[in-house]
């Protein structure tokens, strides 16, 4: 098979993937206006997906060793397609509580196995390309977060949208799931690996550096993902036809870093990428919370995109070339640190916003990105091979 078309097939799949957070993300306000919670109450239903999330991380990595990565992806992926369409559904809100749960548990084991399947495709290849993968996913949540301010500004209720997006999403993984990487037939997954795999290995000191990195910045994408549009709402007191346009220009240069993160890795290094990273971080949180008008904000988050873009396909990719652990045991590590990071950061940041302010959570996240620079000193990187 063609390493061209599993890249292509891997590629798409990963536009998807990105849309369906941005879809839910995008929606977030009208959902939480319909059930009548408060920022506090709002952040505990946004804690079940993080509960999801932590029930899946100790048997992600069989489930996804057990059915390949490749069958593993598309069972999983048509899974979060459907619970979407699930959370414009429910009108109860224990419903829609035990609906994020499966959300969140799903979601982990679909990014680990897709994630494994970018790693086949990634090592096809010459050189980095993990961050141009990771920035189709940024594509995807972009337009599906450009869908959302349309279908907000509309009037369409959240359940349609969802039914919208979940169909074509279903039918295009169906038809590309020929072209993704079997387990037997990357080369570069051999015995080896396999026999490693039944001893269990404690995380090097370096894995645990790149889990922070990771945790640090999906807290703050998860904060964005989930909290961007109330800041516009509440804080800038943006027009409802503006809204959604704050996630819009955030996952669009979200998605534009992660194109450049390929160039600038092979130019710069990890290290000093990393480190403008977190500058940027910090420079974008911190600018929306002192100029927090409506124009400023969606500039300010367009940087906070660029400077989270790049950390997390950074992470995976040296996770991918460890040498202490094989290279699906470590990425799940990470995956599985950064994204308790993803949906426990949201819940928090209701939490801090109900008993002091938004802009004081938002203020505190940018800091984060302070840490991501002064961490990225400590990681070791290894030669890829």
């Amino acid at each position: 098979m063609s390493k061209h078309l599993a890249r292509i097939a891997v590629t798409a799949l990963f536009f998807i993937f990105g849309g369906i957070s941005a879809s839910w993300a995008s929606r977030i306000p009208t959902i939480k206006e319909a059930f009548g919670v408060n920022d506090s109450a709002w952040g505990f239903v946004l804690l079940y997906i993080s509960i999801g999330t932590l029930i899946t991380l100790p048997i992600a990595g069989k489930i996804i060793e057990k059915l390949g990565s490749k069958k593993a992806t598309l069972i999983f992926l048509l899974t979060y397609l459907v619970l979407l369409v699930g959370i414009g559904y429910w009108e109860v809100l224990w419903q829609l509580k035990l609906n994020l749960v499966l959300f969140g548990a799903i979601s982990n084991i679909t990014n680990i196995s897709i994630n494994t399947q970018a790693i086949k495709v990634s090592k096809l290849y010459k050189g980095q390309i993990i961050g141009s993968l990771h920035g189709t996913w940024s594509i995807g949540g972009f337009a599906a977060s450009w869908i959302g301010a349309e279908m907000i500004s509309s009037y369409v209720p959240p359940i349609e949208h969802f039914i919208y997006y979940s169909t074509v999403g279903i039918v295009i993984s169906l038809l590309l799931f020929k072209y993704l990487i079997p387990e037997d037939t990357n080369p570069q997954s051999d015995s080896p690996i396999k026999e490693e795999k039944k001893g269990f290995r404690l995380p090097d000191r370096n894995l645990i550096m790149l889990g922070l990195l990771a945790f640090f910045a999906m807290v703050a994408e998860g904060m964005m993902t989930d909290w961007s549009s109330e800041y516009m709402k509440h804080v800038t007191h943006a027009p409802i036809e503006l809204i959604g346009y704050g996630l819009t220009a955030y996952m669009f240069a979200m998605a534009s870093g992660r194109f450049i993160s390929d160039f600038t890795v092979r130019k710069y290094g990890e290290q000093r990428t990393l480190l403008i990273c977190g500058v940027l971080l910090f420079i974008g949180l911190g600018a929306s919370v002192m100029f927090p008008s409506v124009y400023t904000t969606i500039i300010s988050f367009m940087i906070v995109g660029l400077g989270v873009s790049a950390v997390v396909p950074m992470c995976y990719n040296l996770a991918g070339h460890t040498k202490s652990m094989p290279p699906q045991q470590a990425l799940t590590l990470i995956t599985s640190i950064g994204f308790i990071g993803f949906f426990l950061g949201p819940p928090v940041i209701g939490f801090i916003a109900q008993h002091s302010s938004l802009k004081t959570a938002f203020a505190i996240v940018a800091f984060f990105g302070l840490a991501i620079s002064l961490l990225s000193r400590f990681i070791t990187i290894h030669q890829k091979d």
